[in-house]
């Protein structure tokens, strides 16, 4: 009885490792046609940073930890918007390079704070990230 269990374990094995040897060669051997493909890219266009307002910010990291109540908010957009920087503190306006990077040393609170970047382009649509950050002395 053993005998016949240990044998259907082995062929349950052996036909799913077949089966998905054979599933991985179909996967790697079916193609797209160039049609499909052409046809896809046009009934949906990619958007691009120019015609779309994106933020994407560098520093500080979400929940870090700062020695210092002054801290660097880094990070890109378009270079024709506005960014507004919110802290517990202050509100920051400043306007990107050309090249659209942006960088602003702002002040915290102690204990934990939200900081909230918005990117708003001059149409009026907008990108927001919110971060926390919190200032600490204390060691661990």
């Amino acid at each position: 009885m053993r005998e016949r269990l240990v044998i259907v374990f082995i062929a349950i094995a052996i036909g799913l490792l077949t089966t998905t040897l054979v599933f991985f060669l179909y996967q790697q051997t079916k193609t797209i046609p160039q049609k499909a493909i052409s046809k896809s890219s046009e009934n949906f266009p990619s958007p691009t940073p120019q015609n779309k307002v994106y933020l994407s910010i560098d520093e500080p990291k979400d929940e870090s930890l700062s020695e210092r109540r002054s801290i660097q908010v880094k990070g890109r957009t378009n270079p024709q918007n506005t960014i507004i920087i919110s802290t517990n503190i202050e509100d920051l306006i400043i306007k990107p390079t050309t090249d659209g990077k942006f960088s602003a040393t702002v002040t915290i609170d102690p204990s934990s704070n939200e900081i909230v970047t918005r990117s708003i382009d001059p149409d009026g649509q907008e990108a927001k990230d919110a971060r926390v950050v919190t200032f600490n002395t204390e060691e661990f």
